[in-house]
């Protein structure tokens, strides 16, 4: 296999939080708009939460998000929880989630008809990413009698963070099964992208050196300088040439 076409190809990513998006699937968004496609992004959970005794309320994080998205010329994205208090999402009715992802959501599968959707992995030791992963795959959940759209291809993508360590160890680790190579100049811009959310900034967990590392160690697998890497759940389509 020589590459990959991504010509014209719609992708959701389906995001617990403003800012997965780019950690995860920076590369991917970007080479799909690069190819004539279009990207759109539902966030999940975006509501206000206090570390080191600072309130980072709701409008700063949607602000962030909405310079990333004129940054990375986003389709269209929506929010389901948007709200002054943090609101973690295995708190929420699991059939609510599906709802919204499938149909209720502005950019929901029957709306936009994607051919890929990226969703986070199960292996992380945040609730919300585990959350979405498993509410993700039952809205993806494919059958001869569903009437809900079902996209062509499904990835999970990782996050710097959670690469190594996850509360599903005892299952193993992350696995990519793709991988979307990067240069300098991509990596460089990634960081950039991802530094406008600096209320989301936290050093040697979510920074641009971490962002580097992963990447530099998701090359190293397939014996280029960086990349992104991805698992693949579903590929019914024929891409290759």
């Amino acid at each position: 296999m020589k590459s990959m076409n991504f010509d014209k190809e719609t992708l959701l990513v389906i995001s617990p939080h403003a800012d997965d998006e780019i950690l995860g699937c920076y590369g991917l968004m970007k080479k799909i708009k690069n190819n004539g496609g279009k990207v759109f992004v539902q966030i999940l959970t975006l509501g206000g939460y206090s570390r080191n005794n600072d309130v980072v309320k709701k409008e700063i994080w949607k602000n962030e998000f909405l310079s990333v998205s004129k940054l990375m010329k986003i389709d269209g994205f929506d929010i389901k929880f948007y709200e002054n208090d943090e609101k973690h999402l295995d708190t929420i009715p699991q059939h609510l989630l599906i709802e919204y992802i499938t149909s209720k959501s502005k950019v929901s599968l029957q709306k936009i008809k994607p051919t890929i959707v990226a969703i986070p992995t199960i292996f992380s030791t945040h609730q919300d990413h585990v959350q979405t992963y498993k509410i993700s795959l039952a809205a993806l959940w494919t059958h001869p009698k569903k009437t809900s759209f079902c996209p062509q291809t499904i990835l999970s993508y990782e996050s710097p963070e959670y690469h190594s360590w996850s509360a599903y160890s005892e299952l193993g680790q992350f696995s990519p099964t793709f991988f979307m190579e990067l240069n300098k100049r991509e990596i460089v811009e990634k960081i950039k992208a991802f530094s406008l959310y600096k209320s989301q900034f936290r050093k040697n967990q979510r920074d641009g050196e971490k962002i580097i590392s992963l990447a530099k160690t998701r090359g190293n697998e397939i014996g280029v300088n960086y990349a992104e890497s991805y698992h693949v759940h579903k590929i019914s389509m024929i891409w290759l040439f």
